[in-house]
């Protein structure tokens, strides 16, 4: 029994060094899956730190001293780095949303032209509308200090950013009024005010809001910190979770069809039925062409029933149908185009099981699907722009968090059937049917 077993696994040692590509690529996909997962998945928690602090743009339309000083002190903020001027000087309120609106950055902060009056207690025309929980103000309204944010990045790290611009700005409201408060009440020189008492350790830390308002009094002018999306999003919501997951998840989803299409493609293959096939008058390329329709028709009803279920049971807001149905369909074009590359490359089902697993899972962690790439290295975030998956995730964020219809989407459409024609071509070239 025991020289029987060992003939056995004799047989399939021989076996698998003969596919010594398959071979290899048993070893590859976890080593490299570790790699790119490990390198990305450090910006997830390091976002926000000394290591891997945020950048945000700086729109200073005050000039004033409280403005001054306030950015003195975000300076030293640790995890946060201020982007005072752009490629033509300091950065206007328009080239700033236009940063964002590319993608390049997530975060401006605007200072009013009246930041300072409202610091030091002057009285202006300018009311700050507090911002209310899961909502964005509208871009044009009037404000005397607000955040423009990205309404795609996530909602904890909007809260954090914002929290921490608060604190900043309620001490340096503190620093400003409170001498004049002393001196009003008590004639005392602001030099004599004793500083503020530090509370009990162990407690939760108190709001600085609070903290102000206990010692100025209900009656001090407060700015309020107005979270607001670029001008040209018409959603003025933040994202829900859903709005967030069902489109990764659904790109993450569509391209596993990569895996079906290059085992049919080695299936009829090996059955000889491509052989025959081409014994009628029909040219490769029309036969490629009609053997993948079927599948991009299950891509795009994939991806219908993935976002109706969204829709239906999360009421998530599908936004422009049209801009969603053209990128839908330069998705699906995508992940059939990989399909046919990986059934050229692959010579053998282990071969196309395993490069087919590898492409779909790197891929997407690559393209933004399991790691938002905002939060990886810088280097990560290049080579995202090379996979299909983080143009795909960008176009339906458009479509869906920040509101934007087809014109807005051209690009991301476009990079996607680039991508499909490369595949194509490769594939055509590569792939042989007997």
């Amino acid at each position: 029994m025991l020289s029987a077993i060992a003939a056995i696994a004799v047989k399939e040692l021989r076996l698998l060094w003969r596919d010594r590509q398959a071979l290899a690529l048993l070893f590859l996909m976890p080593a490299f899956f570790i790699l790119v997962m490990s390198v990305a998945l450090e910006g997830v928690f390091d976002a926000g730190t000394r290591s891997h602090p945020l950048q945000i743009l700086i729109v200073n339309q005050d000039r004033g001293e409280a403005a001054r000083d306030t950015l003195e002190l975000a300076r030293a903020l640790e995890g946060i780095t201020l982007v005072e001027t752009g490629p033509g000087g300091p950065w206007t309120r328009d080239d700033a949303e236009a940063a964002i609106r590319q993608g390049r950055f997530h975060f401006a902060l605007l200072f009013g032209p009246d930041y300072s009056d409202r610091i030091a207690g002057i009285e202006t025309g300018t009311a700050a509308a507090p911002s209310s929980e899961g909502n964005l103000h509208r871009s044009n309204e009037t404000v005397a200090l607000a955040l423009i944010v990205d309404p795609a990045i996530n909602r904890q790290l909007q809260t954090m950013v914002a929290g921490t611009l608060t604190g900043m700005i309620e001490r340096v409201r503190l620093g400003t009024q409170l001498p004049a408060r002393f001196e009003e009440a008590f004639g005392a020189e602001a030099d004599d005010v004793p500083p503020p008492t530090v509370g009990d350790p162990s407690a939760a830390p108190p709001d600085p809001a609070d903290e102000v308002a206990a010692v100025l009094g209900d009656d001090a002018q407060r700015v309020e910190l107005v979270l607001q999306p670029p001008s040209g999003f018409d959603r003025a919501r933040r994202p829900s979770a859903t709005e967030q997951n069902v489109p990764a998840y659904a790109i993450f989803g569509v391209f596993f069809i990569v895996l079906t299409i290059a085992k049919s493609f080695l299936r009829e293959k090996l059955d000889g039925t491509f052989v025959r096939l081409l014994t009628a008058p029909v040219r490769k390329s029309v036969l490629i062409i009609g053997k993948l329709m079927p599948y991009l028709l299950v891509n795009l009803l994939q991806i219908a029933l993935m976002f109706a279920v969204g829709a239906a049971v999360f009421g998530m807001h599908l936004g422009n149908l049209p801009a969603f149905a053209l990128l839908s369909f330069g998705t699906a074009a995508a992940a059939n185009g990989l399909g046919l590359l990986v059934a050229a490359l692959g010579h053998s089902e282990a071969q196309v099981d395993t490069l087919a697993v590898l492409l779909a899972i790197t891929l997407a962690a690559l393209g933004g699907i399991m790691v938002p790439t905002f939060v990886m290295p810088e280097g990560l975030q290049q080579l995202s722009r090379l996979t299909p998956h983080a143009w795909a995730l960008s176009g339906y964020q458009d479509v869906i968090v920040r509101g934007l219809g087809v014109s807005d989407i051209l690009t991301e459409t476009a990079v996607l059937l680039g991508f499909a024609s490369i595949f194509w071509v490769i594939g055509l070239w590569r792939l042989r049917l007997n």
